[in-house]
């Protein structure tokens, strides 16, 4: 009995270490050291980075932290990159934000940075789920993120090219122009026709002005007092850049 015991205490140790070993190889991509996620919430943001990192054989990490040491967040999220999340076959990426200074990043290595380009496709990303992130709403704006990183990925899938949305055309938007200008046209020109007249403008302004209607007989100033007020001029959002030549992304406030 002692010896049954034994072993199967020897079995369950080993297999603990083998689960160990098994998460340390293969980390979740999603860390919320800072606790932003309910239960229920994390479910819902890890079945969304599941479905895509299946879909792509890519990693779409999602870093929380309390601080990173005053580590600057674009050198964190690079490390962190390299060290951990550097599976994917077709590139890896990862969001970190921190949270005492209200900075987040996103990270890419070579075979992301050419799927998600830094110029055009981080900033798509952006608008999808900073918005979002502002509010505190912290699980739509991460699985903005995964969503919006999915629509880059088979676009480059589909186009064999990065997203950019500045070479996108849309031909609704072409026929909205045209049928507002030629409208405009249309009504400016009946409004011409409207107001013609045969009746010349007089040369000089005097000659409207009927000299018998008013005198003036005093004049006077008096100055009772001025207020001055100042308002900073706000300042653009600080971007943040850590690319070199393992490393694209970038970053800012929120």
């Amino acid at each position: 009995m002692k010896e049954y015991v034994t072993k199967s205490m020897l079995f369950f140790i080993s297999l603990f270490f083998l689960t160990m070993n098994a998460l340390a190889a293969n980390p979740s991509s999603l860390a919320d050291g800072a606790q932003l996620l309910k239960g229920s919430e994390r479910i819902a943001v890890m079945n969304e980075i599941g479905s895509v990192e299946k879909k792509y054989d890519v990693r779409l990490a999602i870093v929380t932290v309390a601080s990173t040491n005053q580590v600057k967040i674009g050198d964190y999220a690079n490390q962190i990159l390299d060290s951990t999340y550097k599976d994917g076959k077709n590139g890896n990426m990862v969001l970190v934000l921190a949270m005492d200074t209200r900075d987040y990043y996103i990270a890419t290595d070579k075979a992301m940075r050419q799927r998600i380009t830094d110029k055009g496709g981080i900033p798509a990303l952006e608008e999808q789920f900073l918005p979002l992130l502002k509010e505190k709403k912290y699980a739509d704006a991460f699985k903005a993120y995964v969503q919006g990183a999915g629509e880059q990925l088979a676009y480059y899938e589909a186009n064999g090219k990065a997203y950019d949305p500045h070479d996108q055309f849309s031909v609704t938007a072409l026929a909205i122009a045209l049928v507002l200008g030629i409208g405009g046209g249309f009504l400016i020109r009946r409004y011409l026709i409207s107001t013609m007249s045969n009746v010349a403008p007089a040369l000089a302004a005097s000659a409207y002005l009927d000299k018998d209607s008013f005198d003036l007989v005093e004049k006077d100033d008096t100055f009772l007092f001025m207020n001055v007020s100042r308002i900073a001029k706000a300042k653009k959002s600080e971007r943040h850049d850590s690319t070199d030549e393992k490393h694209g992304g970038g970053g800012g406030k929120f």
